[in-house]
């Protein structure tokens, strides 16, 4: 059995857990001949205070590797072999059975964990980190694509359908890669290349469609941006009015004060898990542990990490340390929720070149 997807296990607290955790942020001394660990992550992902903390209660130094992508973690595993640099890395559910396929990952003992209870009940061995009945990693945080719109100059709409009205004609962006495969969902095919499996017929004549769809509605876009700073700054800007994008960068727009709202279209969208996962031959696998465990101990680290990413906890009540503008921006109602599709690691290959492929002939149009 590979890696399983289901929404409803999973969904139930995108916006952070509501039970309340007993555990003060107290770091216990970690095994003795472990002294060292190194993370390799993104940027925001780890908060420097709780990582000071952590260091000066257990002893053990703590070294941060920042990654921007997951595929760079993964060559270097690879030409790393039985001897690997670094102790955990963070992988999305999607890119999981990559990481083990290639043996690069352990399957993590959460008997050694005490805090693994403090995981909203949703999250908690969820299907996303699960394989062959074992559990790889520590989910952290979540997110999903999502619409974004500025309250101040569009009307609400419950359909990727806004990004194509003639109103907003040149007042909208999106990563174009991403786009094809919403526009596939908005469209009514598998964006996500899953039912395609061994089907590449199929597929090609879905995202035809989604690509010709693009095309004739490319003059409607202003830009194809390709990072969260971004889209960010097109929104602060009022460059754009409505964009496709990531839930974390636009959930900081919002916790800024900024007049922005993210939902979640009734044709759907697509999420994701990040979690911490612990290395094939960690050089310092106690160590490993001991980190994980400090940073389910408490909350206030889950909402440390959510306002540093935009992205929303997966431990039990974040949600009542955070303000009420960071909810806001954290929160979608529970029937949106409901429109989340994980990405599956089903049928990977063939998804990416098509779209790759979508990509290059759209531009070139």
């Amino acid at each position: 059995m590979g890696i399983v997807t289901s929404r409803r296990t999973v969904l139930g607290l995108l916006a952070a857990g509501t039970a309340s955790v007993a555990a003060p942020w107290v770091v216990r001394p970690a095994m003795a001949q472990s002294k060292t660990v190194n993370i390799t992550t993104y940027d925001g992902f780890l908060p420097p205070e709780f990582v000071e903390k952590f260091q000066k209660d257990t002893g053990i130094a703590v070294n941060v590797r920042l990654t921007d992508d997951q595929g760079k973690q993964y060559n270097l595993l690879t030409a790393e072999g039985a001897a690997p640099s670094t102790d955990l890395v963070t992988v999305t559910g999607h890119r999981l059975s990559q990481f083990i396929a290639g043996n690069l990952l352990a399957p993590l003992d959460t008997a050694r964990l005490k805090n693994w209870g403090n995981l909203a009940a949703p999250y908690a061995g969820a299907p996303q980190i699960t394989s062959d009945g074992s559990v790889y990693g520590v989910p952290l945080l979540a997110g999903f694509e999502a619409m974004a719109r500025n309250t101040d100059y569009t009307k609400p709409s419950d359909s990727w359908g806004m990004m194509f009205d003639p109103e907003y004609k040149g007042l909208t962006t999106y990563i174009l890669s991403d786009m094809v495969t919403i526009v596939m969902k908005y469209l009514g095919d598998d964006g996500d290349f899953v039912t395609y499996d061994g089907k590449p017929d199929v597929a090609k004549v879905a995202i035809d469609k989604a690509q010709a769809f693009l095309i004739e509605h490319k003059n409607m876009v202003r830009k194809y941006y390709d990072a969260g700073s971004e889209v960010q700054q097109m929104l602060i800007n009022e460059d754009a009015y409505v964009a496709q994008c990531w839930s974390g960068p636009v959930a900081k727009l919002i916790m800024d004060g900024h007049p922005v709202e993210i939902s979640i279209p009734k044709e759907g969208t697509y999420g994701f898990i990040y979690s911490f996962n612990v290395v094939n031959n960690a050089p310092n696998a106690d160590a490993a542990y001991a980190l994980l465990d400090a940073i389910m101990a408490d909350p206030e680290v889950g909402a440390a990490m959510t306002r540093a990413s935009g992205f929303s906890s997966t431990m039990a009540g974040v949600d009542q340390v955070l303000n009420d503008r960071e909810r806001a921006a954290l929160t979608v109602p529970p029937e949106q929720l409901e429109r989340i599709q994980f990405f599956s690691a089903i049928n990977r290959d063939m998804k990416n070149s098509m779209i790759d492929a979508a990509v290059s002939a759209i531009k070139a149009a």
